[in-house]
């Protein structure tokens, strides 16, 4: 079983994206969680999705760079890559999160949970055409 666990692992993008997908979606989550309850008395959760966004995408960065892409691309130029797909997941987080809490009346923690299925789907695609995109 760890045989086929390991096979897969070294065979499989989208098995590597999975698990380390889960682990970051995890992270963020709970930043977003922690922020929430630390700060949400002096911020906006507008602006505390941004300050969870920003951790949660340096921790991203290094688990898809070394572990599911295995790119050895340039780092600044991969990290921006990087931001910049990320940064059309925000957006739509951005504007999705006013509407489901102040339009729909879900709690923010509520709110960012099913946001992030919807950008775990986007966020592959994108990394994978833009962020690590391997040059032929």
């Amino acid at each position: 079983m760890l045989r086929r666990a390991r096979d897969l692992w070294q065979g499989s993008e989208k098995t590597r994206f999975l698990v380390v997908g889960t682990w970051n979606t995890a992270f963020g989550y709970m930043v977003f969680i922690i922020a929430y309850f630390l700060l949400h008395h002096v911020l906006h959760y507008l602006i505390i999705m941004l300050i969870a966004h920003f951790i949660s995408v340096c921790n991203a960065f290094v688990g898809h760079k070394l572990l599911v892409f295995r790119s050895s691309g340039s780092l600044p130029g991969e990290f921006l890559r990087f931001n910049m797909s990320y940064g059309g997941t925000i957006v739509f987080g951005l504007s999705a999160m006013p509407i489901m809490v102040e339009i729909l009346h879900l709690h923010p923690i509520a709110a960012q949970g099913i946001l992030i299925v919807v950008t775990v789907v986007l966020s592959y695609f994108l990394h994978k055409k833009i962020s690590f995109r391997r040059h032929p």
